[in-house]
């Protein structure tokens, strides 16, 4: 085990942190994982995962310095892989590195790793201490936790609305209720997970795109939950796949009615996810699950109303944030309505675990995490 210098291996992994970060959107379903090689305080080399199939941060680190290795420090937020993936395993290349001392910011909850890293490199001498800002790479990569020990994904809801908690106005379409501020943090936002969730509701009424356009970043693939199938084969999502997916989520009974316009969606690029329902209304622990196999492991939901009040009703979110802008509509569609007093979920009142506030422009951001 290493003592080493507290101060110094967290200003190490927090510099790991930062350069995990980069691959944001473009590693999943892998986790964000940067990599530093020092020398006490001093970087020898960096590096970190860029992309999904791509060398890992330990391999993109290592690679950069040619250099005498000895007593030189390996820092790594998450524990170094040990199996064969699309990759060879990590482990084998920070043994033949001539790297001896090791500094892990968690455990990989993956069952394929899960310690195993840890305990290979241990047995070849090398000195592994494991949990520095442990709880901080536990934030970083919460994301890929939830995917990958439940093969659920993770669900952070955002809800825009007006002071008197209404989301859009009756019989409008296309009125912002935010700034251009909060909307740039958004897209931002959307470049950093899998995909962007939707009702059909906010399909028939806006008619998005759902792509990214605020700022720079690969568009984000799109779920759109449809489970009478009513989205029209002309909406604007089915013309900009762009390489990206849109998923159509269908009661599959309702998609065996309609079978000339599953072909026609199909034909344009657009998966079409079959899933059992009730009399079109779909079942989202069961649409989530199907989501998770199709290895979309975060979604980031926008829309309309029905949605966030089941997937919070049902206590299938993550993460909520709520834009409040300074306005009031009188009379609109209310982000939640009365819940269902059926579902048993609903029987009760939650708590939300760490709300923060702040304002993004001209509004305040509501965010908290879900209460266990």
């Amino acid at each position: 085990m290493i003592k080493g210098n507290t101060l110094v291996d967290e200003r190490m992994m927090a510099e790991c942190f930062r350069l995990a970060k980069k691959g944001a959107g473009d590693v999943s379903p892998n986790p964000l994982v940067g990599a530093v090689l020092a020398r006490g305080v001093r970087i020898l080399a960096q590096g970190y995962h860029r992309k999904f199939g791509g060398p890992h941060a330990e391999v993109d680190c290592l690679r950069t310095f040619g250099g005498n290795r000895r007593g030189a420090t390996l820092y790594v937020n998450l524990e170094p892989c040990s199996y064969y993936g699309k990759t060879p395993p990590c482990t084998d290349l920070i043994i033949r590195s001539g790297v001896r001392n090791v500094v892990v910011g968690m455990k990989d909850p993956n069952p394929l790793v899960a310690g195993r890293g840890i305990r290979k490199l241990r047995r070849a001498g090398i000195a592994v201490r494991v949990g520095v800002l442990g709880n901080e790479a536990q934030q970083l990569n919460r994301k890929f936790v939830k995917h990958i020990t439940t093969g659920m994904p993770y669900v952070h809801v955002k809800i825009a609305q007006t002071m008197d908690g209404t989301i859009s106005p009756i019989g409008r379409r296309n009125l912002w209720i935010t700034d251009k501020v909060a909307r740039t943090l958004v897209h931002q936002w959307r470049t950093e997970y899998d995909a962007v969730l939707v009702g059909c509701g906010t399909v028939l009424a806006d008619n998005p795109s759902m792509t990214v356009r605020l700022v720079k970043g690969r568009n984000p693939h799109v779920v759109v939950l449809d489970g009478r199938l009513r989205a029209p084969i002309s909406a604007r999502l089915f013309s900009h796949l762009r390489g990206r997916r849109v998923i159509l989520c269908v009661d599959r009974n309702v998609a065996s009615r309609y079978k000339s316009k599953v072909r026609r969606l199909q034909a344009k690029g657009v998966t079409l996810l079959q899933v059992r329902g009730r009399n079109g209304v779909l079942s989202l622990p069961r649409v989530l699950r199907a989501l998770g196999w199709l290895n979309i492991g975060s979604v980031l939901v926008e829309g309309g109303a029905q949605v966030f009040q089941q997937l919070v009703q049902l206590r299938l979110f993550d993460e909520l944030s709520v834009f409040v802008a300074p306005s009031i509509m009188g009379d609109g569609i209310p982000a939640f309505r009365p819940w269902n007093q059926a579902q048993p979920a609903s029987r009760q009142s939650f708590g939300l675990q760490r709300l923060t506030a702040r304002q993004i422009g001209g509004n305040v951001l509501l965010h908290a995490y879900k209460g266990r």
